[in-house]
């Protein structure tokens, strides 16, 4: 191989929030799963306390992510507020019972990378820690950890209260 060759092999592209957004995702589900293989079930212990972080995050940094009277108005005003980050093309919520849903997202942006190249089974999707921080603190009820289910360009994932 030639020393030119050797040279444009090397070149590091620069990095841009997608790759970023890519690692992070992939560091989360792998953290997610070595916690899972090494704790079993009692691994779920340690979500809670995840969403009690994304709780300090969410005031400290002024995102203000809840806004409603009642988990219904919340979860209305989330699913608009999330989709102006053009990171999803669709974020709802459906209602299945008083306080059980399921969080759907499609198109997201992380999708064709990290759904088909890692295929995630048994973590949470980010978007679902973050509904069922939400979740949590606008019912103060405790939420049940669920994982997602992964397609092609999205996820569904349950929230519920325990």
């Amino acid at each position: 191989m030639s020393n030119q060759q050797s040279t444009v092999d090397n070149v590091q592209k620069k990095l841009d929030p997608m790759d970023i957004g890519t690692l992070l995702h992939g560091i989360l589900f792998a953290y997610q799963k070595s916690v899972k293989e090494i704790m079993g079930t009692g691994a779920a212990i340690f979500v809670h306390p995840v969403l009690d972080i994304i709780q300090t995050i969410n005031e400290k940094t002024g995102i203000n992510l809840i806004k409603g009277s009642n988990i219904d108005e919340v979860f209305t005003n989330l699913s608009e507020i999330i989709l102006t980050s053009g990171m999803v093309n669709g974020f709802r919520f459906e209602k299945l019972g008083p306080k059980k849903y399921i969080l759907h997202v499609e198109g997201c942006v992380w999708a064709p990378h990290i759904h088909e190249e890692l295929k995630p089974s048994d973590v949470v999707c980010p978007y679902g820690l973050i509904a069922m921080s939400i979740f949590q603190k606008t019912t103060k009820a405790k939420v049940r950890v669920a994982d997602s289910e992964y397609t092609k360009t999205g996820t569904d994932t349950i929230i519920e209260a325990l």
